[in-house]
């Protein structure tokens, strides 16, 4: 069907899909998640919740970044660099990426709005950009075509409008479309997580509880002469009596009342509940959901160097870098039409990351190895320039001009030496 007559068909006779449209621009805003609250609790007093997010936010806000022009080349002195470098007077890059990227993990969306001046040398063109609070975020619905048409962020009695053009929305995918349009803002992966969230907070208040005063959980009776309860207790003598116990029962400590006492004990141990069992259960769920490996968190109970080091790698591989070159796009695309910079993009450097890189000596073996790169290629893969000799472009069954096996394939220093490589040691 022609756009012209989807058109015809939205403002003429009226049908099924008519009436679902019009719903839909009948709502004027769509405010921000009722879970809103929850995800951030979550975040500021769940231990699992707080050291899977800063497993990759913290890495991923220092990573090094820069802008290159459509050849691949690096611009010294781009407009876009320069504002993320200094986004406003009381944040760093570090700071501005990380709070992003926090907002981004823990509500499914960030948004980051710039302001410029319509005036000057530099007219329209963004001076400052500032993360806002994802959870005081309401997007200003527009037209079919055209369904986003602001932002608005309110606080309190507080308001304050954006347009649409000012603010930059990075956001994950939310597959909940509905007439209100829900969809629109980006899903939290906390969302499904919440029943795993709950039961490891309530785990580790469990644990706590059992470690407190040797486990003591319970009801404490006052007796009576005939060993009988003595009856109901004003809420100031059981206030004083319940703050009494509390300051005597110390690990180790004997309390001492005159009083004839009787304990019912509620606490079940440690080994009855199998909570430290749930705690990884619960763990491992919220690891799962932002691609972190769950051996990197302490408690882990199958954390050895080599697996650790892997899976450090696929830290990186699943989680940092994926979230990270997103934000990047995404802002890329936000702020190089304002500049005027088209064609170029923010891209982040991992290459001082020491869990990504290769070791050279088993790269050139199997390059060597599989016979088909010329001395060029494999420089170049080393990260060195390649050289304007036409031999070093020709494809030789060896590294030098003598066979593979003349240049000891089992020792990687004789390789790099034959290939000029001069900082193998390293």
């Amino acid at each position: 069907m022609a756009l012209s007559d989807f058109f015809n068909r939205l403002i003429g006779k009226e049908n099924q899909l008519d009436r679902i449209l019009l719903k839909f621009l009948a709502n004027n805003a769509i405010y921000p998640s009722y879970n809103a609250d929850s995800y951030l609790a979550a975040y500021t007093s769940n231990t699992d919740v707080f050291t899977v997010i800063n497993k990759i936010t913290e890495p991923g806000s220092g990573v090094s970044v820069y802008q290159y022009d459509k050849n691949g080349e690096i611009v010294e002195s781009g407009k876009m660099l320069a504002l993320l470098n200094k986004p406003n007077p009381y944040m760093t890059k570090a700071q501005f990426i990380e709070a992003s990227i926090t907002f981004y993990l823990l509500f499914g969306e960030c948004f980051i709005a710039e302001q410029s001046i319509p005036n000057g040398l530099n007219a329209n063109q963004p001076l400052r950009l500032d993360v806002l609070p994802s959870q005081w975020m309401e997007i200003i619905l527009g037209t079919v075509f055209n369904p986003v048409a602001g932002y608005r962020f309110t606080m309190s009695e507080q308001t304050l409008d954006y347009q649409k053009s000012q603010v930059y929305h990075y956001r994950e995918f939310n597959p909940d479309y509905d007439t209100t349009g829900g969809h629109l803002k980006g899903m939290s992966r906390l969302r499904p997580m919440l029943k795993s969230i709950t039961g490891s907070q309530s785990g580790y208040d469990s644990l706590v509880k059992a470690f407190q005063n040797q486990g003591a959980w319970g009801i404490l009776t006052i007796l009576g002469e005939d060993g009988k309860g003595m009856g109901e207790m004003s809420k100031v003598q059981a206030s004083m009596l319940k703050k009494r116990f509390k300051e005597d029962n110390k690990k180790g400590d004997i309390v001492v009342t005159g009083k004839d006492v009787k304990w019912t004990n509620f606490g079940l141990s440690v080994v009855d509940l199998n909570i430290l069992s749930a705690l990884g259960a619960f763990k491992g769920n919220i690891c799962d959901a932002y691609n972190v490996p769950t051996m990197l968190l302490s408690g882990s109970q199958d954390r050895t160097y080599s697996n650790y080091k892997e899976a450090m790698s696929a830290l990186w591989t699943n989680a940092i870098m994926p979230t990270v070159d997103g934000y990047l796009e995404g802002l890329t695309n936000f702020l190089a039409p304002k500049f005027k910079e088209e064609g170029q993009i923010l891209k982040a450097d991992y290459s001082e990351i020491e869990v990504l890189q290769k070791n050279k000596a088993e790269m050139v073996l199997w390059m060597i190895n599989a016979r088909s790169f010329t001395k060029n290629e494999i420089r170049e893969a080393c990260g060195y320039e390649m050289l304007p000799d036409p031999a070093m472009d020709v494809i030789y069954d060896s590294a030098g001009m003598l066979p593979v096996s003349e240049l000891g394939m089992s020792d990687s220093e004789e390789v790099l030496k034959a290939l000029k490589i001069s900082d193998y040691r390293n």
